[in-house]
């Protein structure tokens, strides 16, 4: 059964290229970011595309994220979670903002592309995107309802939080947890329907 879409999926407004925005995910490795192409599929990419870097508006997001993908399904599960949570400052400058509906229908993309389990036509667009110029796009989350991830397009690595960066690959970024995700969370995420992949 098809998740039910929040009504405010496009009610907030578009962000200004001239901000940025704070971004979270969950890494196992000692780096939130990578400069080679991604080995396997995500919503935004194929195998052997350009690297692909996902994130989150909101911690609760990025573990929601993981809790998708890794199919926990209880309190007890997440007690053997322990993850480092980071967090890295976005500029959004050359972003799509695909919560914007005609953004979205632009790229040939409906609400139901962006959250749905078929993720063939989020590839497609996100090849036409990549040639656009962007670096990144927008977009509900298809596990927590009423958040918003950041896909990032291209090679990043990370420099110290309180640094501002001289080039556009630098991003600055800091692990701010490790732990396990928030009591509570499990029973709120959306469930896929097909094999999970990496966020």
């Amino acid at each position: 059964m098809a998740a039910e879409l929040p009504e405010n999926l496009f009610s907030a407004p578009p962000v200004r290229a001239a901000e940025s925005v704070v971004a979270f995910r969950y890494s196992s490795y000692d780096v939130p970011f990578w400069v080679r192409p991604n080995s396997r599929a995500g919503r935004w990419n194929v195998p052997g595309d350009g690297p692909t870097q996902y994130w989150s508006l909101t911690p609760d997001g990025a573990w929601a994220e993981l809790i998708r993908f890794e199919e926990l399904r209880s309190e007890g599960e997440l007690d053997f979670v322990r993850i480092a949570i980071w967090v890295c400052r976005v500029p959004t400058m050359r972003l799509v903002d695909l919560r914007e509906p005609e953004t979205c229908g632009r790229y040939g993309l409906g609400v139901t592309d962006l959250t749905g389990d078929d993720w063939s036509r989020c590839q497609a667009a996100s090849k036409a995107i990549r040639s656009d110029g962007a670096r990144g796009i927008l977009t509900p989350s298809a596990a927590l309802p009423s958040t918003v991830n950041v896909t990032l397009f291209g090679p990043r690595r990370a420099i110290a939080f309180d640094r501002t960066p001289a080039l556009a690959s630098a991003v600055p970024a800091a692990v701010v947890a490790i732990g396990r995700p928030p009591a509570g969370l499990v029973n709120r995420v959306i469930r896929r329907t097909v094999s999970p992949t990496l966020f």
